[in-house]
Order: structure tokens, then C-alpha cells, then sequence
């Protein structure tokens, strides 16, 4: 059974991780970070302590890396034979070698860490090197959220694709609609009940069915007209890249 985990990073993960788990009765035991700052501060509200040598790390039930993807490789080739886990949504299982115990935890949202959030209702998929330590992790997470998958690396690569179009992708859009508005001088939250929609309609029924707009009308009187009012050269040509597609997608 986990009861003490060892948090390696002090970023978004790390904070929405190591409170959760904390709050669930799990004793971190150190936070391992290079950012002084940062891991200071998360040490001091999870009562731990930072460390920022990675030979001081102690044994503990789980070492959980939660660092950006580049980085998880050089660490993990300095730890120590202890169980340990990522989080990231896109590196394989393999990247731990011949650990005894290794495995992932991808909570599958958008993460910030001054957002709060309710791990109760969010996806996590685990996978595991053995099924000893597979259950385990299963057990740790049920603490956490009420959605436990296990997912192979190659399923979970495609899983955080599809969540980066949706998610990533999507905000972006939202950033080049606020840059309009703004342009304009009207408020973004005209369009918070329409995003809202949009997002509810995609969670009741396949998302294609949900397409409107003049692309899919191939509207192209409409088209040109926005066209002509973007002044972003980079939006105006995402936007005639997205309607096009928007037409393909619905002649197939």
C-alpha cells in the first residue's frame, strides 16, 4: 500500500498532485525541485521539505515525476531502484528501463495550478510494469478520482493527442476570438454562453453531428466577409485552414 510519496517538480502537476494526495492522507515526504522558489513553496503547504539534491532522496513508496517530458529520461537514469511513476500524458512506460517498480498516472485536464480543481471527476489512466504495483497505483488513485483506466502507452500517446486538439487547440481559438473583440472593444464574455454550449453539446453526442457555422454551409459570401475583417495575417489564414477542413469533414 502507498501511504508516503516523494513529488519530483514543483510546477502544475506537482501542486494539483500533491495536494490532492495530501488531502487524501497520503504523507509527502519530500519534494525534490531545482526551483527554489517554487519548491519552497510547495513544500511549505504540503509540510514536507525541499530538497534539491537527488541524492538526498529518500525511500519511499512512490516517487512521483511530475516534470516536463524532456527531462523525465535524464532523472529517471539517476534514481534510485525505487516504485516510481510519471505523469505525463505522452512518454511511454518504457522510458524507466529495468525499474523493479514503474509505472504512469495521467490525469487526463487541462492542468493549472492556481485553478482548483475536483480530481473526483477526472479520467486517470495507469499503467504499470507488473501487476503487484499496477494494483497499487489503482488503489492510490481511487483516493483520488472515481475514473480509473488502465491504459497501454500506445493508447495514452492518442489520448493526450486528441485532449491537446481539444483542449490546447481549442483555447487557442478562444485567444483569437478575444484578440477580435478586443480589437473591437467588446467584452469576451459575450461568448461565454455560446463556449459553453458548444462544449456541453460535444459531451452528449459525437461533436461532428454538432458542427454549424458557414462553413459547413460553404457559405462563402460569409467566409470572405470575415476574411476581409481579420487583420492577424496567422488568424486569417488558421481560418480559412479550419473552414475548409470543417467542409471536408462533412462531405466524407
Amino acid at each position: 500500500m502507498i501511504k508516503k510519496i516523494t513529488i519530483i517538480g514543483s510546477g502544475n502537476i506537482a501542486n494539483q498532485m500533491g495536494f490532492a494526495l495530501y488531502n487524501a492522507g497520503i504523507k509527502i515526504q519530500q519534494i525534490f525541485s531545482r526551483n527554489q522558489k517554487t519548491g519552497t513553496e510547495l513544500a511549505n503547504k504540503l509540510n514536507t521539505v525541499l530538497i534539491n539534491d537527488i541524492s538526498k532522496i529518500e525511500k519511499s513508496d512512490l516517487i512521483l515525476i511530475c516534470i516536463n517530458d524532456d527531462n523525465i529520461k535524464q532523472l529517471t537514469d539517476k534514481l534510485p531502484d525505487y516504485p516510481m511513476a510519471h505523469t505525463s500524458g505522452n512518454t511511454s512506460i518504457n522510458i524507466f528501463d529495468n525499474k523493479k517498480n514503474s509505472g504512469v498516472i495521467y490525469p487526463v485536464q487541462t492542468i493549472k495550478k492556481e485553478y482548483k480543481i475536483n480530481f473526483k471527476t477526472i479520467p486517470i489512466c495507469i499503467e504499470a510494469n507488473n501487476i503487484i504495483f499496477q494494483q497499487k497505483l489503482i488503489s492510490l488513485c481511487k483516493l483520488l478520482s472515481n475514473k480509473i483506466m488502465l491504459i497501454s502507452s500506445k493508447k495514452r500517446k492518442k489520448i493526450h493527442l486528441s485532449a491537446v486538439i481539444a483542449s490546447n487547440f481549442s483555447n487557442f481559438c478562444y485567444t483569437m476570438s478575444n484578440t477580435i473583440l478586443k480589437e473591437n472593444n467588446i467584452n469576451f464574455d459575450i461568448l461565454h454562453d455560446l463556449i459553453n454550449q458548444t462544449a456541453k453539446n460535444s459531451t452528449i453526442r459525437d461533436p461532428k453531428l454538432n458542427q454549424t457555422g458557414p462553413a459547413i454551409r460553404n457559405d462563402k459570401k460569409t467566409i470572405n466577409e470575415h476574411l476581409k475583417s481579420i487583420n492577424n495575417v496567422h488568424y486569417k489564414k488558421l481560418y480559412k485552414l479550419l473552414s475548409k477542413n470543417i467542409l471536408k469533414e462533412h462531405e466524407k
